[in-house]
């Protein structure tokens, strides 16, 4: 005799946990913003938007197995635009604001990521490992809002930021590494699944910055372990052999960074950014034995 069928949640109680796993999502993310598309409070409303399938469930125990996935992916980024406060002995004390970053993806070191899910037996749940490797340079060519000190010179109110910095940038990464919680739809026996998860990190980025006019031996050119880092993400997968699947996913992640400077001194902002990103995974359960009815 199979098993009787687990209740479903009715449709208003379903729509209640879409509303709060929405909220939840945007709120949790740091210095939130409201300027679309591509700003943090609507990120945190992507990712809830691509996790709310992850709320219905028809009972089938088809996936109560365990199941170890790992998995490599490429794609896209976006970094918003952050603030940036600049310390540094001799009188340097200087804050910018809104100052645009470009990732470079498709460029040497390209975006790219490393990822291990463990998937619990009888659950939905599962805990990711996950290494996302992401690049953000300076536009040092943009006027931004500046106040403070600059060797002990009061600055203008706006200026390049070419008139401070030779070089403001994380391009070989400001790396991620996250543990997530994640839970996947349960579709039955269904070959795409839906999935949903958030996390925390450190960020552990190669810090490059040198100021204008100043010699070689000052430039700071080092990984560091900068600060904490937070993950939301959203996707779909498919399975398409009994071992392999590929996936697409769109995520947001941010991290606080603070760079000590060679001589003394530092950086510190905040880097958010979106990210699509595809790739294909490898299980240790197959798909058969998954489906078995």
């Amino acid at each position: 005799m199979s098993p009787a069928p687990h209740a479903e949640r009715p449709p208003l109680a379903q729509l209640a946990s879409g509303v709060v796993f929405a909220v939840l999502a945007a709120l949790l993310v740091p210095q939130a913003k409201l300027r679309l598309p591509f700003e943090v409070l609507p990120g945190g409303v992507y990712v809830a938007l691509l996790g709310l399938p992850m709320l219905w469930g028809r009972g089938d125990e088809a996936d109560s197995g365990a199941d170890l996935q790992v998995a490599a992916y490429g794609g896209t980024n976006y970094t918003m635009r952050s603030r940036l406060h600049l310390t540094q002995p001799a009188g340097t004390d200087l804050r910018f604001g809104d100052m645009a970053w470009e990732g470079e993806p498709f460029r040497a070191p390209p975006y790219y990521g490393l990822r291990a899910i463990y998937w619990l037996p009888g659950a939905r749940l599962g805990i990711m490992g996950d290494f996302t490797h992401i690049k953000a340079r300076a536009l040092r060519g943009d006027a931004v809002e500046q106040s403070g000190q600059r060797d002990g010179s009061t600055v203008p109110p706006q200026q390049p930021l070419s008139a401070t910095f030779k070089r403001l940038e994380f391009t070989h990464g400001y790396n991620l590494l996250t543990l997530n919680l994640m839970r996947r739809g349960d579709f039955g026996r269904a070959r795409v699944i839906p999935y949903a998860g958030a996390g925390l990190g450190v960020a552990y980025p190669h810090v490059e910055v040198q100021r204008a006019g100043a010699p070689d031996a000052t430039r700071t050119y080092a990984y560091q372990i900068a600060g904490p880092a937070l993950q939301l993400l959203g996707g779909i997968e498919w399975r398409f052999g009994r071992r392999l699947s590929v996936f697409v996913e769109y995520r947001l992640d941010c991290a606080a960074i603070r760079g000590d400077l060679v001589g003394g001194g530092a950086v510190d902002t905040t880097l958010c950014t979106h990210q699509l990103l595809t790739g294909p995974a490898l299980h240790l359960r197959p798909l058969a034995a998954a489906a078995a009815p």
